[in-house]
């Protein structure tokens, strides 16, 4: 059986499609774009087509025409005598924003006359590497689904180091919400700068815990807990056969990556740079996930994600009412707002941090994952002092709150995080998070390797989900293999 792959590109455009929301058939795996064959990143490499040595900006702020107001953004160049175009690439195509995010970066332009963005939405990592290996890389890239592959890309010269421009620009990184750049830091170098980010929520149908005598905001203490609801809350039909699941398990990465966070497990030693998918909490978790297999039946669980855990759009199982909790992203927000707007929080749904494993379970601090999506310049740009104004201009409220507000998305920097604009419910849950006393975390901290193991991780963890093999073995597997492609690397 083969696993699908989707890109949070792809998990708009869906909007909570059943494709994402599939129990056993769509276990395992990364992101599309997360993992390429070794030949097709090397290809990308070959030779930068300019110095990527960033020369940077002074610090003097030029002001703008009068009148003309940025809302967070001081332009510190001068507009050049020449018009020059500056080529943007971004993954996202959901449509019902795109206007209105070219909108913003046209502004851009008020600041710069003679400067004129070009974004082109859509564009994927493939497609990034094949410009690159072409010498016509765009002139900034937004990572979008494939943020496992910048240590990659770095190694290979393929984007180039930010440090200097964000020491003479001024920019404070200290903004970031803790942990957050950790997808972007790598060999004592920043390589990129997070757009926006998240953190994954458990999800409930609280109207229907009144099946099991709990009031609509009842909230499970721990995973256990929360188990033992969701056993209560499965109903089945005469012949056994699971007609509406308590919970949808973990069935993608990112996903597994949260539960793996809640036992207190890591992935990745920073101080050692090395794998640890052995590590004694990754290890209580997928042990935590095969019990609940086993207690559901494997081949129970598979013809309920083939059948009626596989609906698209509004009959997405958890929206359609046959799956009563999931633990998911932000994109389970916007397919509520697509397809039930009506819907209130704390009555048709309702979003919480995902439980701790009980502490005799876990190995380490129960810890909630962040995922993120950055910016990079490529090292091939023709102006990449432009490149990080324009990333600037990004980076300001300006863009980063209109942009995220009309995309429903959390924002991950201090200053802004607490904007009233930034007001769905689902955001809100998330900034407690944030704010409150969990340990958040970056499971896959950049690293060069982090998109080959990124893809070994999900295959084996597919193989357990599945019963294929322990976890035990999966994992010691997946560490043998990492440490060769490390090794290799080296050598």
């Amino acid at each position: 059986m083969s696993t699908p792959r989707l890109s949070r590109r792809q998990l708009l455009r869906l909007a909570g499609a059943g494709a994402a929301g599939s129990l056993i058939a769509a276990c395992g795996g990364a992101p599309q774009g997360a993992a390429p064959t070794p030949a097709s990143e090397a290809t990308a490499v070959t030779q930068p087509t300019v110095n990527a040595t960033p020369v940077g900006p002074t610090a003097t702020a030029i002001p703008l025409p009068q009148g003309e107001t940025i809302e967070g953004f001081t332009s510190l160049m001068a507009n050049p005598s020449e018009q020059i175009k500056l080529v943007y690439w971004w993954g996202n195509n959901y449509e019902p924003a795109l206007q209105f995010t070219n909108e913003i970066i046209a502004r851009f332009s008020n600041a710069y006359p003679n400067v004129i963005v070009e974004p082109v939405a859509g564009q994927n990592c493939d497609a990034f590497i094949t410009a690159a290996a072409a010498g016509t890389p765009p002139d900034l890239f937004h990572t979008w689904d494939c943020v496992e592959r910048m240590g990659a890309w770095a190694r290979r010269n393929v984007i180039i180091p930010l440090d200097d421009y964000i020491a003479r620009s001024k920019f404070p990184l200290d903004d970031y919400a803790p942990g957050i750049m950790d997808t972007c830091r790598m060999d004592g170098k920043i390589w990129g700068m997070v757009d926006t980010a998240g953190v994954f929520l458990l999800w409930m149908r609280p109207q229907i815990f009144a099946d099991i005598g709990k009031p609509v905001d009842a909230v499970p203490q721990d995973t256990d807990e929360m188990w033992q609801w969701a056993r209560e809350l499965t109903r089945t039909d005469a012949s056994g056969g699971i007609e509406r699941l308590g919970l949808r398990m973990p069935n993608w990465l990112w996903e597994y990556f949260a539960w793996i966070a809640v036992f207190g497990g890591e992935i990745w030693d920073v101080n050692a740079g090395e794998p640890t998918p052995d590590h004694p909490g990754v290890l209580a978790a997928l042990n935590d996930l095969v019990e609940q297999v086993r207690l559901y039946g494997a081949e129970n669980l598979q013809r309920w994600s083939s059948g009626i855990g596989a609906g698209e759009g509004a009959q997405n199982p958890w929206l359609a009412g046959n799956a009563v909790m999931q633990v998911g992203g932000d994109w389970t927000g916007q397919a509520i707002f697509d397809f039930f707007p009506d819907w209130k929080f704390g009555e048709q749904y309702h979003a919480v941090a995902p439980p701790p494993a009980p502490e005799g379970k876990r190995a380490g601090e129960s810890a909630i994952a962040w995922w993120s999506w950055p910016w990079v310049i490529p090292a091939g740009t023709r102006n990449p002092d432009w490149s990080w104004e324009l990333l600037r201009f990004y980076l300001s409220t300006e863009f980063q709150v209109n942009v995220h507000a009309k995309f429903k998305e959390m924002l991950v920097r201090k200053s802004m995080m607490n904007d009233e604009r930034l007001g769905h419910p689902w955001i809100k849950a998330g900034r407690d998070i944030v704010n409150g006393q969990r340990k958040l975390t970056t499971m896959m901290p950049m690293n060069p390797v982090a998109a080959e193991y990124s893809n070994l991780l999900g295959e084996a963890i597919d193989g357990v989900i599945r019963l294929n093999r322990t976890p035990e073995e999966a994992m010691a597997q997946v560490k043998t293999e990492t440490m060769q492609k490390l090794s290799e690397l080296k050598g």
